[in-house]
């Protein structure tokens, strides 16, 4: 499976993490008492320093005061041994202890001479120093940096990453212990638990990119991620966003390769509550697959646009809402309506293996309301607009007439057109196409317009179709109107069978009659 680029984005974020970095190098000038203004090395702070876990070393600066017995104020820096200089008691080492824990010594230490009711120890000066930062880096070496500068302030000092860097794998080398840095895991959820503070010494090995863990399914952000030693599935899903809301949680799928044969699957879930996932430990090349509550919040959309009181999109039951349904819902149709030009385009049938072309010839074919000359405009019809399949409103929804209502599917459209000073001849016309409205005209009048019939033009059948109400007269049962369309259908074919089975049906029917009237003549 290909690498994600994802890593690439977190490297040119991590690039722009340099810029907290600026505030280095400051003079180390003794400060007057009480004044906290250009100290050095303060610039850059994240925060108000936690006396926790702040820890001391060679060049901070601390004010103490304490007022009781004896008031006092002044300010004091570690030196290069580690200690302080308090009077009257002399040195004290403070080095590698935190804030805290200094205070409390101080106090200690000051007690037999003082009894302080209240004593203040404050950082007013933050050291800095050298850490050096190698491995897959641009440009190794050693940078300064302060007592409260992170991993990731350095690592972006040091240049781009090499392709192939690991983020999430990054060793920070201490005299007496190593610990780990994960910047994917800081960029992504703003954890600087894996992002530590620098102390004095200290290398960062960037080390290469050992390989991936993977996340699919119905979690925030799917994709690639680097694998980190100790990684839990309850991690993972952590760095993917969490889970979606239509996940199921309780069940989650994990293929990974074999121990006995590294190249092959093997598949099982991980069952149990969250705290399972926590203790499930991730191995090198994980896929974990986080499912989903089948038809969780599904929903169908069908666009009804022009001349109804309220165009737009609407919600639909898939499958189940009718047409005449929605058109209620949106207000019914406008005085300006045509429904002779209204149509109904199918967009994509869900659960069909039908085209939509055959779903909607099945459609018309199934119809026992239409005669054969109906069901042909009808596939006339379903051949407009190309490239989709539709439907003429005015067959679909034609008054007086048992009405053939379709469900709707997700992706339908209603086009209903405002009638125009136009009419359409449609069919067996020898110049089919749009005439302009002639007032108190019929239908005969228009046809002679469009060349007049075809060779196989139906006149009896010709009908008007009107565009207010999709009704279909006769040629001399009114003027055309705007809109109204002249449908002129062609005569029924009759294929090679039907006429051969007539005119053995009319042999038979002129021999019965010569057999009669032979043995009349004979008696």
């Amino acid at each position: 499976m290909g690498r994600s680029r994802f890593p690439a984005k977190i490297l040119l974020f991590i690039s722009l993490l340099a810029l907290s970095t600026a505030a280095f190098g400051q003079d180390a000038a003794t400060p007057a008492a009480g004044d906290f203004s250009g100290m050095p090395g303060t610039g850059g702070l994240e925060g108000t320093v936690d006396a926790g876990s702040y820890v001391l070393g060679a060049g901070d600066g601390l004010a103490i005061g304490f007022w009781g017995e004896v008031n006092r104020h002044e300010t004091v820096y570690v030196n290069p041994d580690g200690d302080i200089l308090i009077i009257p008691v002399g040195p004290v080492k403070v080095d590698g202890l935190t804030l805290s824990e200094a205070r409390d010594l101080i106090r200690e230490k000051l007690s037999p001479y003082y009894t302080p009711a209240i004593l203040s120890v404050s950082l007013v000066a933050v050291r800095t120093f050298q850490v050096h930062v190698v491995g897959m880096v641009a440009m190794p070496g050693a940078y300064e940096a302060n007592a409260v500068t992170r991993v990731s302030q350095v690592v972006a000092q040091a240049g781009t990453l090499h392709v192939d860097a690991s983020l999430r794998n990054i060793e920070v080398r201490r005299a007496d212990e190593t610990i780990h840095a994960d910047l994917t895991r800081y960029l992504l959820l703003g954890d600087n638990s894996v992002n530590p503070f620098l102390r004095d010494g200290d290398i960062v090995h960037v080390p290469p990119r050992r390989g991936d863990v993977y996340v699919y399914g119905s979690v925030y952000r799917q994709g690639t991620f680097e694998f980190a030693g100790g990684e839990t599935a309850a991690g993972l899903i952590e760095l993917a966003g969490g889970y979606r809301p239509e996940a199921i949680t309780d069940s989650i799928e994990v293929q990974r390769f074999g121990a006995a044969d590294p190249t092959r699957w093997e598949r099982f879930f991980i069952v149990g509550d969250a705290r399972t996932l926590e203790s499930f430990e991730l191995q090198l090349d994980d896929h974990v697959f986080v499912r989903s509550i089948p038809d969780w919040h599904e929903d169908a959309h069908v666009l009804i646009r022009g001349e109804v009181m309220y165009p737009g999109r609407y919600v639909v039951d898939d499958g189940v809402e009718v047409l005449s349904e929605v058109i209620a819902r949106a207000g019914g149709f406008t005085e300006e309506a045509s429904l002779a030009e209204a149509i109904l385009i199918r967009g994509l049938y869900a659960g069909t293996d039908l085209p939509p072309e055959m779903e909607l010839a099945a459609l018309a074919e199934a119809s026992q309301t239409m005669d054969w000359k109906e069901k042909d405009l009808f596939k006339t019809l379903t051949r407009e607009p190309k490239g989709m399949a539709s439907m003429s409103l005015a067959q679909l929804l034609a008054p007086g007439e048992e009405p053939f209502d379709p469900v709707l599917y997700d992706g339908d459209i209603i086009e209903v057109p405002r009638a125009n000073n136009v009419v359409r001849v449609m069919g067996s016309a020898n110049k089919p196409g749009l005439l302009p409205l002639e007032e108190g005209q019929y239908a005969n009048h228009y046809i002679r317009q469009a060349g007049g019939y075809a060779s196989r033009a139906d006149k009896r059948g010709t009908r008007v179709i009107k565009a207010r109400t999709g009704q279909k007269l006769k040629t001399g049962q009114s003027t055309v109107n705007a809109g109204d369309i002249i449908w002129i259908p062609e005569k029924k074919e009759r294929d090679g069978w039907e006429t051969f089975r007539d005119v053995v049906w009319m042999l038979a029917q002129i021999a019965t009659i010569f057999l009669v009237i032979d043995a009349a003549t004979r008696e």
